[in-house]
């Protein structure tokens, strides 16, 4: 079955991008939230004009997500550390979604430990997959995409945790670094480019 549906599990990280980025985009501007705002993007999982939306793609995008896992593991060989990482931020992105962060919700703790969580299993999955590479070429370019996510990590919780009004985009920046390894990984992952030494 998995090597029948092959060609469409390979996009289904891309779908997941194009659908996460849909939704929240769709859903701050329902709500007027800006990158530039002293919100979080974890209010767009609270306010009635948006919350189903962007609970809605936080959901479908981390199952497309995790079915792109299974198929990277395979194509690229990745080891199980790689798979573990993905498996708990996805987790994590579920959580996020399903528990809103309202000022008064019983779930406030639970999400921030689920958020940070995402957060922070981002750059351990990208490295992990980095160093499962048996061709040159290959782990050059991951290891420049983990270095990349790694920057994006740090400036985005540092962005995060230490400034107020801009909280949206710390959010976005580890995001950012994820999703673009992704796509790298799905327009290398075709047959004829992998596991041939250069």
């Amino acid at each position: 079955m998995f090597k029948n549906n092959k060609v469409l599990i390979r996009f289904t990280g891309l779908a997941g991008v194009i659908l996460l980025w849909t939704t929240t985009l769709l859903a701050m501007l329902r709500t007027g939230l800006g990158l530039i705002d002293s919100r979080p993007l974890s209010h767009l999982g609270v306010d009635p004009l948006s919350s189903m939306l962007f609970s809605t793609g936080l959901v479908v995008s981390s199952v497309l997500f995790v079915l792109f896992a299974l198929f990277a593991r395979r194509t690229y060989r990745a080891n199980k550390r790689f798979l573990i990482y993905f498996f708990i931020g996805q987790a994590g992105q579920i959580i996020v979604a399903v528990a809103p962060y309202g000022m008064d919700s019983s779930y406030r703790l639970i999400h921030t430990v689920a958020a940070f969580t995402l957060a922070f299993s981002l750059p351990f999955l990208i490295r992990e997959f980095a160093h499962s590479q048996k061709v040159v070429r290959y782990q050059k370019l991951f290891r420049y995409l983990f270095l990349l996510e790694l920057v994006m990590f740090v400036v985005g919780m540092g962005i995060f945790t230490m400034t107020r009004g801009i909280a949206p985009i710390g959010e976005i920046l580890p995001a950012v670094g994820f999703h673009i390894w992704i796509i790298v990984a799905t327009f290398t992952s075709f047959p004829a480019k992998l596991h041939v030494q250069k």
